[in-house]
């Protein structure tokens, strides 16, 4: 006597694959849980059998719930089944989940994985002086050694230079796992400036290649971009993904009161103001309009904010809400991409940008150099 879970995936998931769950059932009822790492219960139920089964729905949404709440990209849930009956044993499988939002047909995970960053855009643009977060799943033992391969130029010559260089050799995985890479391009720009003997201000970064493995990512640096228009978001596969565009603003502040009149006088109360801001960004590539939508559909979004009263932490991250987007893409060559969407701060106060002196002075000096 027994009860059996159906189907038992074996290897890493993608949870949007999951699926509905089938347990034979030996008796009218089972008990079942579904229990994430470190102990967290996510399901404890008791269900009762028709015809000898019971079919377990929709425990993509209950597992990516967790996910998000805990910020994990992959982790392991444990789906057990039983009943307190005497003799009656129960069944039990452990679901290895990668974080997966979107619908995909994608038949061979493990290779996706091997041959991809945790990204959906394999092309993108930064700003100049920038760094580059990427993110790949790992094996055990694996190397996670990349390559860096970049293009450069040196003030006053049109001459295109390259160079390549390996960072973290003999470095291998302890465990599997996300690895995230931080690829500042300050450092790469140094690396330009040592193998063509410059100064580092002579130096302008074109683009750069990184290649992990079988994984690879090509970026081009637009320096007409600038960090202050820079979104960091989770992605499709809950790891930090940004969104660096050309875009237009317009501010619009909206102040909401009542009025009364006391003793003859009119008075304002009940006083709230909301400011927003429209953004129109393009022209953009096919991939980038793609892609885009998953900045407006992320659960969590921050927005790069300067700090002048701090020299040591220059850039915040304060969370945005974009509460209105329109995503539409075109498959011909008549018209370019662009998206519009509309983002407010997190905080209900309007942001105000406190200034402070960068301290050039190595003493206190008189305002009227007298």
């Amino acid at each position: 006597m027994a009860h059996r879970i159906i189907y038992k995936p074996q290897g890493i998931i993608l949870s949007s694959a999951i699926g509905n769950i089938g347990v034979d059932v030996d008796g009218s009822y089972v008990d079942v849980t579904l229990t994430a790492p470190g102990g967290i219960a996510v399901l404890t139920e008791r269900y009762y059998a028709y015809a000898g089964q019971v079919t377990l729905y929709d425990l993509a949404s209950l597992i990516e719930a967790e996910m998000r709440t805990s910020g994990y990209s992959t982790a392991d849930f444990t789906l057990s089944v039983f009943t307190d009956n005497p003799g009656n044993k129960g069944d039990s499988c452990v679901l290895h989940v990668m974080y997966c939002d979107r619908f995909s047909v994608c038949t061979d995970v493990p290779k996706f994985l091997k041959e991809n960053f945790l990204t959906t855009f394999s092309m993108r643009r930064v700003a100049t002086g920038s760094t580059v977060s990427l993110f790949f799943y790992s094996e055990k033992n694996e190397s996670v050694a990349y390559t860096i391969a970049h293009t450069f130029r040196k003030t006053g010559s049109d001459a295109v230079y390259r160079h390549s260089y390996t960072v973290d050799s003999g470095k291998t995985a302890a465990s599997p796992g996300v690895v995230q890479l931080n690829i500042s391009l300050n450092s790469i720009a140094a690396d330009a400036a040592s193998f063509a003997t410059a100064r580092l201000g002579e130096i302008s970064l074109l683009s750069f290649t990184v290649c992990c493995g079988q994984r690879s990512i090509s970026v081009f640096v637009d320096p007409i971009l600038s960090d202050r228009n820079t979104f960091m978001f989770r992605n499709c596969f809950n790891v930090w993904d940004s969104a660096t565009l050309p875009v237009v603003t317009k501010a619009k502040t909206d102040v909401e009161r009542s009025t009364a009149i006391i003793n003859g006088k009119s008075r304002f109360y009940n006083q709230s103001t909301a400011k927003t801001f429209e953004v129109e960004a393009g022209p953009l590539t096919s991939d980038e309009a793609e892609w885009i939508d998953q900045l407006f559909s992320s659960y969590e979004v921050f927005r790069i904010e300067p700090n002048e009263v701090d020299s040591y932490d220059p850039l915040i991250l304060t969370p945005v809400l974009i509460t209105d987007c329109t995503c539409e893409v075109q498959d011909g060559d008549e018209k370019l991409n662009t998206v519009k969407f509309t983002w407010r701060y997190e905080d209900n106060r309007p942001l105000v940008r406190l200034s402070a002196s960068p301290g050039i002075f190595s003493t206190p000096y008189n305002i009227v150099y007298s």
